[in-house]
């Protein structure tokens, strides 16, 4: 067990639907180190081990961003000297900030980041950080032997679902999980509910997001414009935000969950399907190595209802497609990854 590790993350809150799943990264960490110091932007609940200290800067009480900053600046001052490394989470800004105090303490520096954008800050702290790890090298846009693909890290006792049922004398349970915004693509799958309804293909499908620019808020209404143009409303349902803690309970009501983006990074929400034994569909072909031999059954061309509603249509063996898939996701499990970033600080 190595000594002590500085995390720098946007938030610490099991509650959140983006980034509650971090909680299990920092228990995973306390596992490898006497102490954990965590800064974050802002706190919420959370339960951790006795070795971890959390640093709020102040978001959830409404701290200007001016005053965030200059508190992350003092804490990196103060800190980083007492660690051994510091990992910045997901925000290049981070490892930018911690970078001249990382330099002259002679401290590692790692950076992990999930993106398909390319930004001027990412391309700097790549060249500022020892090691950017990443879900998969198909993840990010840019390539350098710095970067260095771990797996995603899901908390997949979390999700498990020991005594999932297949779907016989009920209504298919079809979930999607997302922010709703354009690049997720709910309207393929509202088009490919209608297309099933027609037919006869008993389904019932929830999707699960919240929106948070106004751009989304605009595609939010064209979505709840679709259902009703489409005569979807009794089966095609909005459940807004939903708190990370209470997904599991989705994932166990779902037989199937589908992704609508195009091929990009590995789809987090997709992985906690296949751990809780959902069959998962998706438009990401990024995912074929995650799906094995069943990625023809399960893959479908990016915007196209009628492919998504004729691979839903012929779906069968459910209970075996579903252990397949759990199996599968066993290469991505939190302890897996966590591990994998350890090797990279020392």
């Amino acid at each position: 067990m190595s000594d002590r590790l500085l995390i720098i993350t946007q938030k610490v809150d099991e509650n959140d639907d983006l980034l509650g799943f971090f909680i299990s990264w920092i228990r995973e960490f306390a596992k490898h180190y006497q102490h954990v110091t965590v800064i974050a932007l802002g706190v919420g609940n959370a339960l951790l081990p006795d070795n971890v200290i959390v640093y709020s800067l102040g978001k959830e009480r409404g701290t200007p961003r001016w005053q965030r900053w200059l508190g992350l600046m003092d804490l990196l001052r103060k800190e980083v000297k007492n660690h051994d490394a510091v990992f910045a989470h997901m925000s290049p800004i981070f490892a930018i900030a911690a970078w001249p105090f990382t330099r002259v303490w002679h401290k590692k520096l790692v950076l992990w980041y999930l993106h398909r954008s390319s930004t001027l800050r990412l391309r700097l702290a790549l060249r500022l950080v020892d090691t950017l790890v990443t879900a998969d090298a198909n993840s990010l846009t840019i390539r350098s032997p710095k970067i260095v693909a771990v797996g995603h890290g899901i908390d997949v006792a979390r999700f498990a679902v020991p005594d999932r049922t297949p779907p016989d004398g009920r209504p298919l349970h079809i979930l999607s999980v997302g922010r709703i915004s354009r690049i997720k693509g709910f309207e393929t799958l509202i088009r490919a509910a209608a297309l099933l309804r027609d037919r006869d293909v008993d389904c019932e499908v929830r999707i699960i997001g919240r929106t948070i620019m106004p751009k989304d808020r605009r595609y939010g209404r064209e979505l709840h414009a679709l259902v009703t143009r489409l005569g979807v409303g009794d089966i095609v349902h909005f459940y807004g935000f939903v708190p990370y803690r209470d997904t599991p309970a989705h994932y166990r009501w779902a037989d199937v969950v589908v992704g609508c983006t195009p091929p990009g990074g590995i789809d987090k929400t997709l992985l906690e399907a296949m751990a809780a034994g959902c069959i998962p569909l998706t438009s990401n072909t990024v995912m074929r190595g995650l799906f094995g031999a069943d990625a023809d059954r399960l893959l479908f061309r990016h915007n196209d209802a009628e492919a998504l509603a004729g691979i839903i249509e012929d779906l069968d063996d459910y209970a075996t497609l579903s252990s397949v898939m759990q199996q599968n996701v066993d290469t991505q499990t939190t302890e897996r990854v966590v591990s994998s970033i350890c090797r990279y600080l020392i």
